[in-house]
């Protein structure tokens, strides 16, 4: 029955699987390979844990996958898993009731068997083939050797005999072309894949014949017992576990403080870092806290209650960390969308947390079988997983994300998309609100998704694929779409591809303005170059330099910093006398005292409202002397040397006006004196005051 079997499960197998992709053949093959595998062992009465067959459930689910869904995201890892399902069921089944570890081990010790092992499957197939031989009476040597010499001597005269009539008779030489046609027609390609095929059915044959053969071996793995150490780790232990819980405490009050209650967040906190940093640092500490937990319950040799309590407490910080990750994921996630990584992130999460209840079982009670119970929490989830259909969640959740206002990433989504998700992808292609480029990544892989759908085998047959055929998507005219949209995409590349070097080369500008602005912030007063320097503001500073140089004349280059210190900009350059004076508010309000000449015998007072780009020459109204005698002279000829603007706190400007810098009239004794209470626009006359 042996033979039987595994000739019947390798031939399967090349029908099933050679050249074909996956689909509902694994279902079939899992539902023949196990029922003849458990019909021998039943029959040869080696099953004594018929509990193990309860994993044939995950074994047909996951099976049943290839059948229902297009999604390759389990493809590989599904085949694996079930490989090893199906051995761990079997090694459970030949094995007394025991832990699962120890079944954990004897399914390893199986594997290694039927691959090492496979010689006595050969072995044991020639002997069966021995058995069954009716005659087995040998030709004797003499008979052998005058069959030889008969054929020869016939092949010989025939081959003669037919070589004369060929030339004879066309008619008859026709039908040996024709015979010979045959050998010079003989496709070396399919010859060479039939022989790969023949090989492939072999090596399965020795592989499952192996594995049977195996199954009828006693495998009972016996777990090294502990020593007894007289509980003198338990104060190492406590040490351990309250150093871990306070310090776990500190993390947790933290995570609840700034994640949670959301406070002394910064806003330019990078949640991309946070949380995949924080998911891998997780990770690791879970194992730390796995690992402690149980070897610390292990060497609980006195059964301690404060030691089962502090393993307790660090269970529960695990899980606080552990949704505070599940939480950074989803503020990040909500952000720049979800993928595959994501993804599992929480169903790693979610899965650990689950983990916890045998752990929390196993803590008080010591003989419970933890690794059994979290085995069927983790293939709960992994089937779960491959039926909650990652794919379409994952697209579906990007097309329709509202809450953030960053572009959807079409060309992740396509990447991903299978005949699983093709209602979404069909819809969105209807959009009218698509550039170019995502129209057509779109309509290439609604395209490529009916393709895939048409002229499949059997053995391939798939849910998935056979809705989608159902729809009688026009290829025709989406393939006419696809070209004229190829040609729009290839516009707007280009245009995107100039927009890009056009940001770049801004980018490098306002580099260079920054490192610019760093340099004149840092330019000292004292400099030679430097004539004024005033910091107004975080987001205003004013440098006035000295650019160039004549007789009786300098030129003087206004600079305005921005942008809190980050942008430089040149607003003007002048060519002024140099006594001269400058002073800036803020607002980019500012005035010129412009002398008239080295001598500074006159001067004008300018105004700037606009960071020194341009500059207005203030007319003063005219004044009443009050304090001083003309002496026939005019106003404008006693006052016409105009200083620079002080400011009050209240905001008032105010302007003296003397008789020239070095005296003139009235021996420099008296000022004129102006006021504005509008930043300048207008300006009144006080009165005459004496010289401070």
């Amino acid at each position: 029955m042996e033979i039987i079997s595994s000739t019947i499960l390798a031939i399967l197998q090349s029908i099933l699987f050679y050249g074909k992709e996956i689909g509902i053949s694994m279902l079939i093959f899992s539902i023949i390979g196990n029922g003849l595998i458990s019909y021998i062992l039943i029959r040869k009465n080696k099953i004594k844990n018929k509990k193990s067959f309860v994993l044939i459930i995950p074994i047909i689910l996951l099976s049943s996958t290839y059948f229902i869904f297009a999604n390759t995201t389990f493809y590989i890892a599904n085949i694996f898993i079930i490989i090893l399902l199906n051995i761990l069921m079997y090694a459970i089944a030949i094995t007394p009731k025991n832990y699962l570890k120890v079944c954990i081990v004897d399914s390893l010790k199986l594997l290694k068997d039927t691959i090492t092992g496979f010689k006595e499957s050969i072995d044991y197939t020639k002997e069966k083939s021995k058995e069954n031989t009716k005659d087995k009476r040998k030709i004797e040597k003499e008979n052998v050797k005058k069959i030889a010499v008969s054929l020869l001597i016939v092949f010989a005269v025939v081959g003669v005999v037919i070589g004369l009539l060929i030339s004879a008779d066309s008619i008859f030489a026709n039908i040996f072309d024709n015979i010979a046609s045959i050998f010079k027609n003989i496709n070396i390609s399919s010859t060479l894949n039939f022989v790969i095929r023949l090989i492939l059915i072999i090596v399965a044959y020795i592989v499952i014949l192996s594995f049977i053969l195996k199954l009828n071996k006693e495998y009972n793995y016996q777990a090294k017992e502990l020593k007894t150490n007289n509980n003198k780790y338990a104060f190492t232990i406590k040490l351990l576990l309250i150093a871990l819980n306070i310090v776990y405490l500190v993390f947790c009050f933290i995570q609840i403080e700034s994640l949670f209650a959301k406070i002394n967040i910064d806003t330019d906190f990078n949640y991309a870092s946070y949380a995949r940093t924080g998911f891998f640092q997780l990770m690791f500490v879970s194992f730390i806290n796995f690992a402690v937990i149980l070897l610390s319950n292990k060497f609980n040799e006195n059964k301690e209650k404060s030691i089962k309590l502090l393993n307790l407490f660090l269970v529960i910080f695990t899980i606080i960390i552990a949704i505070s990750s599940m939480y950074r994921m989803y503020m990040y996630q909500t952000e720049f969308g979800l993928t595959y990584l994501r993804m599992f992130v929480y169903i790693i999460l979610i899965t650990e947390i689950l983990t916890f209840a045998p752990i929390i079982i196993y803590i008080f009670y010591e003989k419970f079988d933890y690794m059994k119970c979290s085995f069927a929490i983790w293939i709960c989830v992994y089937c779960a997983i491959n039926f909650i259909n990652i794919e379409r969640i994952i697209v579906d959740t990007n097309v329709n994300r509202t809450s953030s206002t960053r572009k959807i990433d079409y060309e992740y989504i396509c990447s991903i998309a299978s005949e699983d998700s093709f209602d979404i992808i069909f819809n969105e292609m209807e959009k009218d609100n698509l550039n170019a480029i995502d129209k057509l990544n779109i309509t290439s892989t609604v395209l490529k998704l009916t393709n895939n759908s048409k002229d499949i085998a059997w053995q391939e047959f798939n849910l998935s694929k056979w809705n989608v055929s159902k729809e009688n998507v026009d290829t025709a005219s989406l393939e006419k779409e696809i070209k004229d949209l190829d040609d729009k995409a290839k516009e707007e590349e280009i245009r995107q591809r100039r927009e890009e070097e056009e940001a770049a080369e801004k980018a490098m500008e306002e580099e260079k303005a920054r490192t610019l602005a760093k340099e004149k912030l840092e330019l000292s007063e004292d400099s030679i170059r430097c004539i004024y320097k005033n910091v107004i503001s975080e987001n205003e500073a004013y440098i006035v330099e000295k650019t160039g140089y004549a007789t009786g004349i300098e030129e003087w280059t206004i600079g305005k910093i921005t942008e809190d210190g980050t942008k430089y900009e040149e607003m003007n350059t002048l060519e002024i006398a140099p006594t001269s004076e400058i002073e800036f508010f803020e607002g980019g309000l500012g005035f010129l005292e412009k002398a008239e000449s080295i001598y500074s015998a006159k001067s004008d007072l300018l105004v700037t409202r606009d960071s020194g780009k341009t500059f207005d020459k203030i007319e003063f109204p005219e004044g009443e002397f009050t304090l001083s005698d003309p002496e026939g002279k005019s106003w404008e000829e006693c006052y016409d040397y105009f200083y620079l603007p002080t400011r009050e706190k209240d905001g008032t400007l105010t302007v003296l006006v003397s008789g020239g810098y070095e005296g003139g009239y009235n021996g420099g004794k008296t000022r004129a004196k102006y006021v504005s209470k509008d930043d300048g626009y207008t300006w009144k006359f006080v009165g005459e005051v004496w010289k401070e």
